[in-house]
């Protein structure tokens, strides 16, 4: 079986909430902290654009849960563990998504098993 890209995995989870919990639009939704070159990264920088922030961000009924999105091998990078331990030490959770079911975990939902 092929492995499925962070992207398509991202992808697959935000389309299944989107479609399945519509009283929810607007809950979920992406934080886009990569770019495409150097002074687009600098930019970034000065808007707040911060490195290491989790994939995406679900306000659930009992607070943030922000999630990372990786692939079955994918490992975290030292600023996405610096911003976990930032987040967590907030009290909000983090979890790292490899997998629909997974994410369905994540956000408190039934999963498919």
């Amino acid at each position: 079986m092929q492995e499925l890209s962070e992207f398509k995995i991202q992808s697959q989870c935000f389309l299944y909430h989107w479609n399945n919990y519509p009283e929810e639009r607007g809950r979920l939704f992406a934080v886009n902290n990569n770019s495409d070159n150097k002074v687009r990264a600098v930019m970034n920088q000065s808007i707040g654009v911060v490195a290491g922030v989790a994939d995406m961000m679900y306000l659930s009924d009992n607070g943030l849960i922000a999630i990372e999105f990786k692939t079955i091998i994918g490992r975290q990078q030292p600023r996405q563990k610096q911003w976990q331990e930032t987040i967590e030490a907030a009290g909000y959770k983090y979890h790292i998504v490899r997998s629909l079911n997974e994410f369905l975990k994540a956000i408190n939902k039934p999963t498919n098993d």
